[in-house]
């Protein structure tokens, strides 16, 4: 999925699924693009259809200490589950990050406390 300004790409997320699961394999938004909603825009219509398709729980891996992309995935949701050693490059070490969707079952619970 790609967003544009004008003539411009701005940003674009690449996933895959394999339904009740999917991976963020990237995700980037041009830096003078930054800090206008792009990237969440991206992540929000992505996740979207990727729960129309069936994914429940999506994945992710980004650096350490990449601390603005941290704080980017845990304010969408995501958690921190693992820590993968030398994952980029044999070097860098990164976080395995993980969401749950929210289905219809989840959402009734949530809002009934049952």
């Amino acid at each position: 999925m790609v967003a544009m300004e004008d003539a411009h790409i701005a940003g674009f997320i690449l996933t895959e699924e394999n339904p009740p699961l999917a991976h963020v394999i990237t995700l980037d938004v041009a830096e003078k693009f930054r800090r206008r909603g792009i990237g969440s825009a991206l992540l929000a219509e992505s996740e979207g259809n990727l729960a129309l398709r069936g994914v429940r729980t999506i994945l992710l891996e980004t650096a350490t200490d990449n601390e603005g992309g941290v704080a980017f995935w845990q304010r969408h949701g995501y958690r921190i589950e693992a820590t993968l050693k030398r994952y980029y490059l044999g070097r860098l070490d990164a976080y395995e990050m993980r969401k749950i969707m929210r289905t219809e079952v989840n959402e009734r619970t949530a809002d009934t406390g049952i």
